[in-house]
C-alpha cells in the first residue's frame, strides 16, 4: 500500500466520523430553547394530521384526552400527557421523540412507520395536553 493511498483513507474515516459526531451532536443538542423553537415550528397543518395520528395508534392506550385512562392505559401504568410534574420529570422533547421512535416498554415502536416529521409533529400534539388541562 503506497503512502498516499493510506492517507486518503485516513482523511475519508476522519471526514465520515465527523460527520456522524455532527449529525448525532446537533442531536443531543436539544436544550429547553431548542425544544420551544421545535414545538412552535410545528405548523396547524402539522398538528391537525399529528391529532390524528394520536387517534389512530395512541389513543387506545392513552386516551383521546393523554390522561391515560383507558382500560389498557390503566393496565400498563401508562402516563397521564396533561400532568406538569410527569413533563418536568420525563418530558424533554428528545427523550419523548426516543420514546416515540424507539418505543418504551410495551409501547411499540414508532420509528420505521412514522417519518421523522411525523414523529416531531406527534410529540408536539402531546406536549400541547399538559397545557389545555392548565
Amino acid at each position: 500500500m503506497s503512502l498516499s493511498f493510506k492517507v486518503g483513507a485516513l482523511i475519508t474515516a476522519l471526514a465520515v466520523f465527523s460527520a456522524g459526531y455532527l449529525l448525532d451532536s446537533s442531536r443531543a443538542a436539544d436544550g429547553p430553547q431548542e425544544e420551544k423553537k421545535q414545538s412552535k415550528s410545528v405548523s396547524a397543518e402539522q398538528l391537525a394530521r399529528a391529532k390524528s395520528l394520536f387517534n389512530e395508534k395512541c389513543a387506545r392506550c392513552h386516551g383521546a384526552d393523554g390522561r391515560g385512562e383507558t382500560v389498557v392505559g390503566r393496565m400498563l401504568s401508562v402516563p397521564d400527557f396533561t400532568n406538569e410534574q410527569w413533563w418536568k420529570k420525563e418530558g424533554r422533547d428528545a427523550r419523548f421523540i426516543e420514546s416515540i421512535t424507539e418505543g418504551k416498554n410495551e409501547m411499540p415502536a414508532f420509528g420505521k412507520k412514522l417519518s421523522r416529521s411525523e414523529i416531531r409533529s406527534l410529540a408536539a400534539y402531546v406536549r400541547r395536553f399538559v397545557k389545555a388541562a392548565h
